[in-house]
């Protein structure tokens, strides 16, 4: 387990220093200003290329017999179950061109995320270390009320 988060933590050390250099990408997507919780305990970070809008994304080890990623599995199909689109996924990769202070704030947070205990679970901007089914569905639908 503190295997990943090394390997969280240099992933996101990385994509910080691309970040800071730049190099042209496309504009990545970042969750709401401010540090703050929300109520179900999730922050706003920077989200993944790639991702999907209004897709729960739980980032741990794919196929893999750790009780990290056995938790993960059980998440995605408990939001499965309830309806709520999910994708698995084990990496996070971001790309940002000259960021913004606020930028890089969602990027710090999102590396407090991926540090913390797996599974990393993001939606549509707002992330949280391993988050139980009823808080990511009550996210869920907060974000999309917002949106």
């Amino acid at each position: 387990m503190r295997f990943l988060q090394l390997i969280a933590l240099a992933g996101v050390g990385s994509l910080a220093i691309h970040a800071w250099h730049g190099h042209g990408h496309p504009a990545a997507t970042f969750g709401s200003a401010g540090a703050e919780a929300s109520a179900n305990g999730f922050v706003a970070t920077a989200m993944p290329e790639g991702s999907s809008a209004d897709t729960v994304l739980i980032l741990a080890p794919v196929h893999c017999p750790s009780k990290a990623a056995q938790r993960a599995d059980a998440l995605s199909r408990q939001l499965t179950d309830m309806g709520i689109p999910n994708k698995r996924g084990n990496s996070f990769s971001l790309h940002v061109q000259n960021p913004t202070a606020e930028q890089f704030s969602a990027m710090t947070r999102t590396e407090t995320v991926l540090a913390g205990e797996i599974p990393a679970v993001f939606i549509n901007g707002m992330g949280k270390s391993n988050p139980t089914a009823d808080e990511v569905a009550a996210e869920y639908e907060r974000t999309l009320a917002k949106n």
